[in-house]
């Protein structure tokens, strides 16, 4: 059963506080409540605190920076990838959130996310919007952040079930990619399905989502993953 109360929780908050989106931590909770899997994490204050984390979750570690007022993370160096050890997790604690100050000296800094590296493999995209004239709608694409590029994705109107998830699915022209290829085992749909489903189940029953974003969503044969998630927030909902 979903816990509803404790995404609106979180949703009320935020919107109390007028702010037009989650931070990247609260959109991994409101995932979680709703089954979607994100990659282990934790939000820290300082270095030290870091790898203090790092060392419970395990190696490669990924930081990211959390602040409101950015949107696209990877763009202002606030992101950074396969941390492999304590001394250079301490090193681009601070490169990260220096080379951030630097650049954008306005920003304001809540915290910096160490999260687990996930291990390549396909990615594909999940999202949400709040259509004007259609309501909660779902999206599917392939190719992660190259969707754009690929431009292959397809869209149901809420609430999709796993009918639906899987139609959505191999109408993409890429799902071959899906099934294996070049001796590659096939990925693992159920676990795909059950992550659109959940973003269809955060559309519906939550009024104060405008819109969903898991980019990527690394598939694997057993499990999937949500790595990045955005959720911007309904204005006036509250």
């Amino acid at each position: 059963m979903v816990e509803k109360d404790d995404c609106s929780i979180i949703l009320e908050k935020a919107l109390m506080e007028k702010r037009s989106s989650l931070l990247i931590d609260e959109a991994q909770r409101i995932c979680n409540l709703h089954h979607i899997p994100t990659p282990k994490s934790c939000v820290v204050s300082n270095a030290d605190e870091a790898v203090e984390k790092a060392n419970e979750i395990g190696y490669p570690v990924v930081l990211k920076i959390i602040s409101l007022q950015i949107t696209h993370k990877t763009d202002i160096g606030g992101v950074i990838l396969n941390i492999g050890t304590e001394e250079e997790l301490k090193i681009k604690y601070e490169k990260l959130v220096t080379g951030v100050r630097s650049r954008e000296p306005s920003v304001t800094i809540s915290g910096v996310m160490v999260e687990k590296m996930m291990p390549p493999s396909v990615e594909v995209v999940v999202g949400g919007i709040r259509d004007k004239q259609f309501g909660p709608t779902v999206m599917f694409g392939i190719g992660g952040i190259l969707t754009e590029v690929y431009n292959d994705v397809v869209f149901r109107v809420a609430p999709v079930d796993r009918i639906n998830a899987l139609n959505m699915i191999h109408g993409l022209r890429g799902s071959i990619m899906l099934e294996g290829v070049r001796g590659k085992p096939p990925l693992d749909l159920d676990a795909i399905v059950n992550v659109v489903i959940g973003v269809s189940g955060l559309m519906v029953q939550h009024d104060a989502i405008s819109q969903l974003d898991l980019n990527p969503v690394i598939a694997y044969p057993n499990g999937a993953c949500a790595v990045d998630s955005r959720i911007i927030l309904t204005q006036g909902a509250a």
